[in-house]
């Protein structure tokens, strides 16, 4: 079905103007917490969610570049289960860029530039839940987007040190090209994102009676839960961090919350370390999100558009 007649059974009204435009970048088979934050952000009616990108994930090693097309299969599993047939599925870049300047080709790099290029007066995020390979790429191949779009992007350690964490690892030249980039980055780190912690009690009562959609996130998280090799610090059987879920809150929420400060962007050493770098540009970066308001959205969501 169309996207609009899903968003219609919730029946909450919204004029076009309120609305933004977003395209999604997720390492959507890498764990299970990236289909809970599409399917949100594909249920939230402010949402104009032009198109999501498949990222790569855990691709350095020789023999892991069918991590993007783990995620891209997933993506489309996760379409059927939600019946939407009209938001454009996108096979991102396979590996990290090579260097600073590497510019390849992929299905959503070619997206995110003709729709930042679009003629479009509503504004453009691009909500980065994984490897940051297709933006960066994008802004290599076209500087000219920069300008035109916010990346709300879900990595980093805290500030002011910096270091080793998932998404960033997975390409740090990536990230260093988005931070050095014109475009405005919203940075939201490990600290803020880990807070979104959630029990399967939880899920298993407000998102897996929720039609066929909530029963696909509940036991894609339940498989991951029994099958994944190795447990990881924040997931101890029943609990688990939706640690994607925060880019759906920062955007929907009002602007007064005072629960960002801003930064200089730093340089990003090859250890992933903040270097100072006097003269970068500003950057948000978040320092709590309001965890209830994003959960307590999502679950209204999932019941309005089964009934």
């Amino acid at each position: 079905m169309k996207r609009e007649e899903l968003l219609a059974r919730m029946g909450i009204r919204l004029p076009l103007e309120k609305q933004i435009r977003v395209i999604v970048s997720s390492d959507v088979k890498n764990e299970a917490d990236d289909p809970f934050a599409i399917v949100h952000q594909l249920l939230t009616p402010m949402f104009d969610v032009r198109g999501v990108i498949a990222a790569h994930f855990e691709s350095k090693a020789p023999g892991t570049e069918t991590t993007m097309e783990q995620s891209y299969q997933e993506l489309l599993r996760l379409m059927d289960a939600i019946e939407i047939d009209d938001v454009p599925a996108l096979r991102g870049c396979t590996a990290p860029l090579k260097n600073d300047e590497d510019a390849p080709h992929s299905e959503g790099v070619d997206f995110l530039i003709r729709e930042a290029l679009r003629d479009d007066p509503r504004p453009l995020y691009v909500t980065a839940q994984g490897a940051l390979t297709d933006i960066a790429a994008a802004l290599n191949r076209c500087p000219a987007i920069a300008e035109k779009l916010t990346i709300v992007w879900i990595g980093g350690m805290p500030y002011p040190a910096g270091g080793g964490e998932f998404n960033l690892m997975q390409d740090v030249a990536a990230a260093r090209v988005v931070i050095a980039s014109k475009a405005a980055v919203w940075q939201i780190p490990v600290n803020v994102y880990c807070a979104m912690e959630v029990t399967m009690a939880e899920l298993a009562g407000r998102v897996r009676p929720c039609g066929k959609v909530g029963r696909y996130l509940y036991e894609q998280m339940e498989d991951y839960n029994l099958h994944s090799a190795e447990p990881y610090e924040l997931r101890k059987g029943e609990n688990w961090c939706l640690g994607d879920s925060p880019v759906v809150g920062v955007l929907l929420q009002c602007g007064w919350r005072g629960n960002f400060h801003t930064e200089t962007a730093p340089r990003i050493a090859d250890d992933m370390r903040y270097l100072p770098n006097p003269g970068g540009k500003e950057i948000r970066v978040y320092d709590f999100v309001d965890v209830r308001f994003i959960f307590e959205d999502m679950y209204a969501k999932l019941a309005l558009c089964k009934s």
